[in-house]
């Protein structure tokens, strides 16, 4: 199996996921910020960075940790123009997902560079400005979101899509998380921060999921944790 060079995760996710995802990437990345943004979210990959099939942008004050790790390992990357901040609107800048021909966001909350990367793709505005959180897309067809607001106009727009209820989804300070942030999409596979078995929707879940030819990979066996999902790099 051809390993990724490097996985980011959040710094809080359990030894046991850290040392099951050694499997599938030479280096994890434990991202770690105090002093920047809300402490549920200081250590989440998808407020720092934006990733699709072609780009990776980062925030420019992501630790300075990653970007030496990236040079290392000549991983191309680009620094976004937006510094994360501690409010709602200053802390979503690069949390927006796309898949081939769409970007989705909500509108007004993102990126200056990530909006012009994806100019010539179709703009779907979501409610939700922490789309990547939120929603991950499986294909080009059919996302998986745990808020019923995406889901309502992934249903308009005529995407499959599977609602997941954030219940018992545990996160840093909050009662619940969000399904994006436990999970993290590579090879055709999608790994999870937890068992995704252990929810009561997780049957469906992962049946819709294995229905679009994607193989589930639970990194424990413990509840599903929205780390801020995971992302997968490779040079």
């Amino acid at each position: 199996m051809d390993k990724h060079k490097l996985a980011i995760i959040d710094a809080r996710c359990s030894p046991i996921i850290t040392q099951n995802l050694r499997r599938y990437a030479e280096t994890i990345f434990l991202l770690e910020t105090t002093g920047i943004t809300y402490e549920s979210i200081s250590c989440h990959p998808d407020i720092f960075l934006y990733q699709d099939e072609q780009h990776l942008v980062v925030a420019p004050n992501a630790p300075q940790e990653l970007f030496n790790l990236l040079n290392c390992n000549n991983i191309s990357y680009k620094i976004g123009h937006s510094v994360i901040g501690a409010l709602l609107t200053d802390s979503c800048f690069y949390n927006c997902v796309s898949t081939t021909d769409v970007f989705f966001h909500k509108e007004g909350f993102t990126d200056p560079l990530i909006q012009r990367l994806n100019q010539e793709k179709r703009f779907i505005a979501l409610p939700q400005s922490y789309t990547r959180c939120s929603m991950l897309p499986l294909s080009d067809h059919a996302i998986i979101t745990s808020d019923a607001g995406i889901h309502k106009v992934l249903q308009r727009e005529q995407f499959a899509s599977f609602l997941f209820t954030p219940d018992e989804i545990r996160i840093a300070v909050h009662r619940n998380g969000f399904l994006g942030g436990t999970c993290g999409i590579s090879d055709g596979k999608i790994f999870f921060l937890g068992n995704p078995l252990r929810h009561k929707d997780g049957r469906g879940l992962c049946q819709f999921i294995e229905s679009v030819g994607l193989e589930v990979i639970s990194l424990s066996d413990e509840p599903l944790y929205d780390g801020g999902g995971i992302f997968f790099l490779r040079s």
